[in-house]
């Protein structure tokens, strides 16, 4: 329990004492009239009232609030066998899931994004098919759940997929107040209720009467509202403008707006009916701005909590006084620049799913293109997700699945004193999963060539676009330049990705190249995550345009870098992705070498700019792994 719900006992906060939640409000309303609305998701921070305001819906309708417990699992969700009445009939029968109970009432997941995702996913369409198909153990059946799911998420926490935010009708977010007006009124209702919560639920009396009547009246003319062709043909429009995906957008905004018209009293669906509807049910799925179609964009459910970055832009103070020394240093190609420059953080774009990309001579069993891929746990550790027949010795029992298996033909064994007697052939095995931990290291070359054509600022936009992707998922990221005579750790693995940003943006940039130092230095960083966290898998970004003129040895730099990696890749600790930012002609090939000794993943920055051309790459790539 949080400390967000202001509820006493079981008396819970009434609706409209809620202030600060306007939209939170209406979404409710609309989900309350519509009976095509099945899914709302709330977001906000924590004790922003997300939670008492789902559980003071009971208060304003006659439908029930039913609350689906954090970690629950299928079973409890969608029903499991009646043991007692399987074991004194010899059938198997069924016991209602939480999910039944609630039909024709309102299911409500607090946390839901921390859910398991493939528990959620069958949650969600269960409830927009509007009907649960339930199969396990010898059992098939079907039933209705006519259930309006509320969902309910902290900001800060996990974001929710694209896939999964998709399947929400409805998404608002409480935004966060500094009105002071506001937030006394908050403290002020909190304390009254707190001192007598049956006094102060009855002051509100007339409010939710007045609010019962609303809905009522709206769900009387749902069945009489409109919406005009020419209204429809502007969803359509706005959808296919903003981006969304598939047609579950265009649908919703068609449903709300027809309840948002009722709420007002209409029986035509307007403009403004329609672009209220529009806010509630698209902010979610936009994938492109319309101000700026070609630009990377977030859904709105998962936005990166820093800034943007700066767009590419010349540098005051290292332009085109240094424009002429440039690219002389590029046709030559040994020279560094001495002196330190600090460029910007250039122009981003789409990032391809780096780690998703083996290299190429893997061949992996996963079937998981994404990160954070869930593998089955070798061991006693990892969440029981079901069971199977043991191929071996049990080590790990499923007792639940065991005892299922065995109950129907208890009516038939000699028993004795026993209350349940297990044969061999109905032990079953626990199947466990876990997240595979995933950890980046980028390995940014900050030598002086990098400065030549402004690489370093194409450099570090990549990078960032690495960042936001990384965090995204979640995952831990480190930060190694080398530049002179050394490898340096900008930061250690970790998950904050604004630090790592600030880091990234401070970074300077000139000097000698030492290629084989910095290739070891990430080599010692990953293996030393992998002992502290055992199961990590660790992946290397390395961007260099594969020249070298420092050696850790005293002998040729290059030779020096090449049999170093050749080290590292036979060790196969971590995978390498080269990204070779050389640029323009000649070019040089020392990159790939690199990325061939490393046995890792060789992508060129120039390519990665095009984003049919990322695309294409990951294709190649992901279809030569996994097939």
């Amino acid at each position: 329990m949080d400390q967000e719900h202001l509820n006493s006992g079981t008396i819970d906060f009434p609706f409209p004492a809620i202030i600060g939640v306007d939209e939170a409000k209406r979404a409710l309303l609309v989900a309350l009239v519509s009976d095509d609305v099945h899914t709302v998701l709330i977001q906000g921070g924590t004790g922003s009232a997300k939670t008492t305001l789902v559980r003071s819906v009971s208060g304003i309708s006659d439908r029930e609030v039913f609350n689906l417990p954090l970690g629950t699992n299928d079973d409890q969700v969608f029903g499991i066998i009646d043991m007692e009445e399987t074991l004194l009939s010899g059938e198997r029968r069924m016991m209602p899931g939480v999910l039944e109970k609630s039909d024709l009432n309102i299911l409500h997941a607090d946390d839901v994004n921390l859910l398991d995702h493939s528990l959620l996913d069958q949650l969600l369409e269960s409830v927009n098919r509007q009907k649960a198909l339930v199969e396990r153990e010898g059992i098939s059946r079907e039933y209705p759940c006519r259930t309006t799911f509320i969902g309910t998420m902290n900001i800060s926490e996990n974001p929710m997929s694209p896939h999964l935010l998709d399947r929400f009708d409805i998404c608002v977010r409480i935004p966060v107040t500094d009105d002071m007006d506001v937030r006394y009124q908050i403290v002020r209702r909190r304390v009254d209720f707190d001192a007598d919560p049956e006094g102060y639920v009855s002051s509100f009396n007339d409010e939710i009467a007045s609010i019962r009547k609303q809905i009522n009246d709206a769900r009387e003319r749902m069945p009489y509202v409109i919406i005009p062709d020419d209204i429809l043909t502007l969803v359509a429009e706005l959808c296919i403008k903003l981006g969304c995906e598939g047609h579950r957008g265009d649908i919703a905004v068609a449903n709300v707006s027809k309840a948002i018209a009722a709420l007002n009293g209409h029986d035509i669906v307007s403009l403004d009916d329609m672009k209220e509807a529009a806010h509630l049910c698209l902010r979610h799925r936009i994938t492109e701005s319309p101000e700026n179609s070609s630009s990377s964009s977030s859904r709105s459910g998962n936005e990166l909590s820093s800034s943007e970055p700066p767009p590419m832009s010349s540098d005051k103070g290292s332009g085109s006084r240094n424009d002429s020394k440039e690219r002389n240093e590029e046709t030559t190609g040994d020279n560094d620049v001495a002196e330190d420059t600090v460029f910007a953080v250039g122009s981003t774009f789409s990032v391809i799913d780096f780690v998703s990309l083996k290299p190429l001579g893997y061949m992996g069993s996963s079937k998981g293109g994404g990160k954070h891929e869930k593998i089955r746990s070798p061991d006693r550790t990892g969440r029981y997700i079901r069971s199977e027949i043991p191929k071996s010795e049990v080590n790990d029992l499923a007792f639940d699945a065991t005892i299922r298996v065995a109950a129907p033909y208890q009516k038939y064994r000699q028993r004795g004193d026993m209350a349940i007697v297990l044969e061999k052939s109905d032990l079953r095995q626990k199947v466990r999963e876990r997240k595979n931990g995933v950890s980046i290291m980028f390995l940014v070359d900050a030598s002086g060539s990098m400065g030549a054509r402004k690489r370093m600022v194409a450099v570090k936009g990549a990078v960032f676009s690495l960042l936001k992707e990384s965090y995204q998922n979640r995952d831990k990221v480190g930060l190694i330049s080398f530049r002179k005579d050394k490898a340096e750790i900008l930061l250690p693995f970790t998950k904050s990705v604004d630090f790592a940003y600030k880091k990234l943006k401070e970074m300077p940039t000139g000097g000698t190249t030492p290629l084989a130092a910095a290739i070891l230095k990430a080599h010692l960083e990953t293996k030393k995550e992998q002992r502290l966290n055992p199961g990590e898998k660790c992946y290397v970004v390395l961007t260099t345009d594969g020249r070298a003129n420092s050696s850790v040895t005293g002998g040729d730099a290059l030779a020096d870098a090449m049999n170093i990696a050749a080290t590292v890749g036979k060790d196969g600790s971590a995978i390498w992705i080269v990204v070779d930012t050389g640029i323009g002609y000649p070019h040089l090939d020392n990159a790939l070498h690199l990325s061939e000794r490393l046995n890792g993943i060789y992508l060129r920055l120039e390519d990665l700019k095009a984003d049919n051309l990322a695309h294409r790459i990951k294709s190649i790539v992901k279809n030569r792994v996994i097939g």
